[in-house]
């Protein structure tokens, strides 16, 4: 290839630069099928163990390197101009990647050079099936594209039920029905019912929504999208809820994640997003996992229709019950370091009516901050201090 192809396909930077750089492509490659595609992730395809791609360093690639802050020191590369040559089952190919600027952001598109158009399109259609999936990552929807999250993964995999306290059955009612709803595929079509669900989750904050959810999938096995936002500067949020429906359904069966419904559907794509959940057969498989701290700014025909959220789970303020059994699990939890006595558990339980589990967490690990600064007082005391701080600063909140 030419040394200033990069230049002469990128040159004006218009709507004609896909057709100018396959121009210059299929000229510089005589005899050779190209087929363009875009957004081909050969990084994802490769890592998979399904090909090998080295660089070719003529014309030289243009990448930029960015740090991946205090959590992931090091340096990550992004390719935006670049020309890789791909050993995929014995045969070789090219794919040549450029990206260039319109008004509505960055666009991209892959040219795969190989000796016959069939191979082309065999390749392409592999890596689209591979990468599709998200593998051992999370799909996750922000500023109008996907993005994998392999620290979300990890998050959920860290995720159980046994640390989750929830009132009375909630918990066992939540697993056995979703276990049904993935064991009864072939029930449902036997009965020519749609095999989708979809379940929202409802109340005040800190009280195990998401920890629920984090559970949940990560026993149910099957790919999990999330999204994160609804926000890009040319997109429509209708635009975005299509992107998001239209990759769900090419994963089913798949857990779609909404959490914070409320920020998410609003009056201008509300009757759009009820359209995409009242889909038949184009939502087969699909599972529907929403959550909310605010029912009350949600419409009635989202939270009241059965076919659009099959099932509503209300996570309510601990009961005292609820909080001692909480509390008694981080009494084991610190018991090489401090222990407290029946009384002294009643006593805290009785200090925090309306706590969340969010707030009770936090009173342990203040209490404990000033126990380790002030050990001549005893546990008890630096809880109930700040069980009353904390309490004060609940009613500042509201």
């Amino acid at each position: 290839m030419k040394s200033d192809f990069f230049l002469e396909a990128l040159q004006g930077n218009d709507s004609l630069i896909p057709v100018r750089a396959e121009s210059l492509i299929v000229a510089q490659n005589p005899g050779m099928a190209v087929v363009a595609s875009s957004g081909l992730d050969l990084d994802e395809y490769e890592r998979l163990g399904h090909c090998e791609c080295s660089e070719i360093p003529d014309p030289r690639p243009l990448k930029t390197a960015s740090w991946g802050g205090e959590d992931a020191d090091q340096l990550y590369e992004r390719d935006y101009q670049i020309v890789y040559e791909v050993r995929w089952k014995s045969k070789t190919l090219q794919v040549i990647h450029l990206t260039w600027e319109t008004g509505c952001g960055n666009n991209s598109f892959d040219w795969v050079v190989a000796e016959s158009d069939a191979l082309a399109r065999e390749f392409i259609l592999d890596v689209e099936r591979v990468t599709n999936a998200p593998g051992e990552a999370i799909m996750v929807f922000s500023n109008g594209y996907w993005d994998r999250s392999r620290r979300l993964f990890r998050a959920i995999q860290e995720a159980s039920f046994d640390d989750l306290v929830l009132a009375d059955d909630l918990k066992s009612t939540i697993r056995k029905d979703f276990k049904q709803f993935l064991d009864s595929q072939e029930r449902y079509a036997e009965l020519g019912i749609s095999w989708r669900r979809g379940a929202l989750l409802i109340g005040p904050p800190g009280n195990g929504k998401t920890h629920c959810v984090k559970a949940l999938v990560k026993e149910l096995n099957v790919p999990i999208l999330y999204v994160l936002s609804l926000s890009h500067p040319h997109y429509t949020s209708q635009q975005l809820w299509q992107m998001v429906f239209e990759r769900a359904r090419k994963l089913r069966p798949c857990v779609l994640v909404l959490e914070d419904l409320d920020s998410l559907v609003n009056n201008q794509n509300r009757s759009f997003f009820l359209n995409q959940l009242d889909g038949f057969q184009k939502n087969h498989g699909l599972i529907v996992l929403a959550t909310t701290n605010h029912p009350d700014r949600i419409d009635t025909a989202i939270i009241d229709r059965p076919s659009r959220f099959d099932r509503k789970y209300h996570f309510e303020l601990p009961s005292a019950d609820e909080r001692m059994v909480f509390l008694e699990d981080w009494q084991r939890k610190l018991s090489k370091e401090l222990s407290w006595s029946s009384e002294q558990m009643e006593a805290v339980v009785a200090a925090t009516e309306n706590f969340s589990f969010a707030y009770l967490k936090e009173l342990i690990v203040s209490a404990l901050m000033k126990w380790i600064h002030d050990q001549s007082a005893e546990f008890e005391k630096h809880i109930l201090d700040q069980a009353a701080f904390l309490s004060e600063q609940m009613k500042t909140e509201k």
